[in-house]
């Protein structure tokens, strides 16, 4: 499934959700890095046994769900991430 949606150029996004759901985590896993970008849908409730409503600093949680799924360091993961956003937000990158 992600090799067609890969080829058109589409990016998968993992939110905090990765945390705890399956087929988010699944899909994070079968993401190709350099397709992969960080979110949270905020403001969204998320959880299962604790529900919280999300807010922009956790992103943080994506972060830290997707380095336990993909076996990376935090940082490396980070700057991927970051450097998958400046392409799929070219006018980040305008003058």
């Amino acid at each position: 499934m992600y090799c067609s949606i890969v080829a058109k150029g589409y990016f998968t996004s993992a939110t905090p959700a990765s945390e705890y759901h399956a087929e988010h985590r699944r899909a994070v896993r079968e993401a190709p890095l350099l397709n992969l970008l960080l979110e949270t849908d905020a403001p969204v409730e998320y959880g299962r046994e604790s529900k919280y409503t999300s807010v922009p600093k956790d992103v943080r949680r994506s972060l830290s769900a997707v380095s336990e799924i993909k076996g990376m360091e935090e940082a490396v993961l980070a700057e991927q991430t970051t450097q998958n956003a400046l392409r799929f937000f070219p006018m980040v990158n305008s003058p």
